[in-house]
């Protein structure tokens, strides 16, 4: 009896390809208004993310609520959760400590 072992090295998941990134980036920063940007943010929810890649998209919401909506509804696409705290800190230091807390829950047991 013979037995094969086929092994299958899988490499580790990325985000969305850097053009179609910029692409995203460049329609937030140019929606005129919340309901836009959110629209753009459901779209985005389709892909995987970094958490770099969360941390700009983040940034290039205008208020607030918004950033924690998004943190909220994007958490469950990022790809390297264990990387919130270190990756999208960063992009928020100016964002109030309490709302800093509350997007680092949308990763709570990941």
């Amino acid at each position: 009896m013979h037995l094969s072992l086929l092994l299958v090295v899988q490499k580790p998941p990325t985000g969305l390809m850097s053009a179609q990134f910029v692409q995203v980036i460049s329609r937030l920063q140019t929606a005129p208004g919340p309901s836009e940007r959110k629209h753009i943010l459901l779209a985005l929810a389709g892909h995987v993310l970094t958490c770099h890649q969360l941390g700009m998209v983040l940034m290039n919401l205008k208020y607030s609520a918004e950033r924690v909506s998004a943190a909220s509804m994007l958490a469950l696409h990022v790809v390297d959760p264990e990387n919130a705290t270190s990756h999208l800190l960063p992009y928020l230091s100016w964002e109030e400590h309490s709302t800093r807390e509350e997007i680092l829950r949308a990763f709570a047991g990941r």
